[in-house]
């Protein structure tokens, strides 16, 4: 990189922004670097933008020094790079001050947010508001970007976001602002309602891509419903697995179920629900031993019958359509799976009677596994929250007081294999058997969840821990990962979304369609300013 050329673009950009909003040194520079995927990315600045207008100034300075950009909404894609850039030297522009919720429509059931927007931000809005409206809220935190995990295609709790952006305002790599479907005729009452518009649709553009910065959106909402449950699927054997996906399969192929499945492995749940229980323990008795209360925590969740795999659902309607679903899912289960179906009223009830009998031991643990799976219910009814991130702490034996709302700035290692599958049974099995040997021969336990998209597909997510204080474990968890998605690749069933040390496992040269997504490049980023090598061969 010039550093005659870096200097300049980085005078221009304090001039355009303000020297508070572009960071060149010191701590603030280096927390952009640290991440829990243990990667290394040299970034020589940050620029924080407010508005759509200071975007295209950044864009036309970085243009007119060649000084490419990187551009993040919150930064907060654990697992699968944080807030680097593909490769070293690009800029990262930080979206997160561009955090304005520009319009609700209750009619129309969706808000138009910028991308500093957050969950957490949106459902508080709406329950202030006192809104008949839910979120799509995915279990990474409140303070992770709407338009950041719809843009790279994130799975919530009930349906991908793939789909639940319209009416986008993009910044394009030369500097021009662009707005798709119906938003780019000037007062057009229709530009939320009807993604495609007219002509070619061009939202899907910029989606894992890297030819513009996007800079506002319009996101889905899902109207309430008069009624609500959760419900909780465990089986008690390994081998179990394929009926049970295909149980749950036919639910939802038959729109028993409506929402997104998501079925986890023991250890995922183990992981989730252990601080959650610990903390509730730690409520009852503040002066017990940390070390005995974990003990105790993993003790209550193994009592609880959590099997090797789990499931968890929301249903919404009517009391009696709940009703009607509740027989349907207790008949298609029958002999293969317990369950268990939670309401709000049955959590009001249930303290309510346990609470004077909290003394006898039983009730005492009972109580503690209720208000425990609360924040966990909660995301199946669209209540966002951060107490799952405490998971990122758990596996390494540290407990929830070390836990910090970052994992980033911690010591956690985190990694994801993604692998998108067919919602069959045989498929989950085999794919199982495979992570748990390529993650045994490295020294791994894999933490699995598999997002049932629809009656057709299941998102796999794949983890693994690690301490990054550790460089033979960050090696070694780099080799499994990339051992694991290569192998997924190879037996057909490639990942939805990578990591940014991965695009070379996905995008091949010799592919028309990777050399299509280039040849569009030259019409949106002539210059390749915006996230070079970011799903694009340049």
């Amino acid at each position: 990189m010039d550093m005659e050329q870096l200097s300049a673009a980085v005078t221009a950009w304090q001039q355009a922004l303000g020297t508070e909003h572009v960071l060149t040194a010191g701590e603030p520079l280096a927390a952009y670097t640290r991440n829990v995927s243990g990667l290394t990315r040299a970034i020589p600045a940050v620029l924080r933008p407010g508005s759509s207008e200071e975007v295209q100034r950044v864009v036309h300075i970085a243009n007119q020094f060649r000084i490419p950009l990187h551009p993040v909404s919150c930064g907060k894609n654990w697992g699968l790079g944080s807030r680097l850039p593909v490769r070293a030297g690009a800029a990262v522009v930080d979206l997160s001050r561009m955090n304005r919720i520009r319009e609700v429509h209750v009619a129309g059931h969706y808000a138009v947010v910028e991308p500093g927007v957050t969950q957490g931000q949106l459902a508080a809005y709406l329950r202030a508001h006192q809104l008949p409206l839910l979120l799509n809220v995915t279990g990474a935190g409140v303070a992770t970007s709407l338009i950041g995990n719809a843009l790279e295609r994130g799975i919530g709790y009930f349906s991908s976001r793939a789909d639940s952006l319209a009416g986008l305002e993009i910044v394009l790599g030369n500097g021009t602002l662009l707005r798709t479907g119906f938003a780019h005729f000037a007062g057009a009452h229709t530009a939320h309602h009807y993604r495609h518009g007219i002509g070619p649709s061009l939202d899907g553009l910029f989606a894992q891509s890297n030819f513009g910065i996007v800079t506002a959106a319009a996101f889905d909402l899902i109207p309430r419903r008069d009624a609500a449950m959760v419900v909780i699927v465990k089986i008690e054997h390994a081998h179990q697995l394929g009926p049970f996906v295909d149980a749950l399969t036919d639910l939802r192929r038959r729109d028993i179920v409506q929402t997104v499945f998501h079925i986890g492995n023991r250890e995922r749940t183990q992981i989730a629900l252990g601080p959650l229980v610990y903390n509730q323990l730690a409520r009852l008795d503040p002066a017990q031993d940390a070390a005995a209360r974990r003990q105790w925590a993993e003790h209550l969740i193994a009592a609880e019958g959590f099997g090797p795999w789990s499931a968890v659902g929301g249903i919404m309607g009517s009391p009696g359509q709940l009703r009607v679903a509740r027989a349907d899912i207790r008949r298609a289960l029958r002999g293969l799976a317990r369950t268990l179906f939670i309401t709000d009223g049955l959590l009001r009830t249930a303290d309510a009677v346990s609470r004077p009998l909290a003394f006898i031991p039983w009730v005492q643990k009972k109580r503690v596994m209720l208000q425990a799976v609360q924040p966990l219910c909660g995301l199946a009814l669209g209540q966002p929250t951060d107490e799952p991130m405490q998971s990122a702490w758990w596996p390494l034996g540290e407990l929830p007081e070390a836990a910090s709302d970052d994992p980033d700035q911690s010591h956690c290692g985190m990694l994801f294999c993604v692998p998108f599958l067919p919602a069959e049974g045989r498929v989950a099995q085999e794919a199982m058997d495979l992570t748990y040997r390529i993650y045994g021969q490295h020294g791994f336990v894999p933490f699995v969840t598999f997002n049932m998209v629809d009656s057709r597909a299941l998102e796999c997510v794949i983890n693994m821990a690690f301490d990054r204080r550790q460089p033979e474990r960050v090696a070694a968890a780099h080799a499994a990962n990339d051992e694991l998605t290569a192998e997924f690749i190879r037996r057909g069933y490639p990942p939805y979304r990578v990591g940014v040390q991965n695009m070379h496992l996905v995008v091949d040269p010799h592919d028309t369609f990777w050399q299509l997504v280039r040849d569009l490049k030259q019409v949106f980023d002539p210059h390749h300013i915006i996230s070079p090598g970011r799903y694009n061969l340049v």
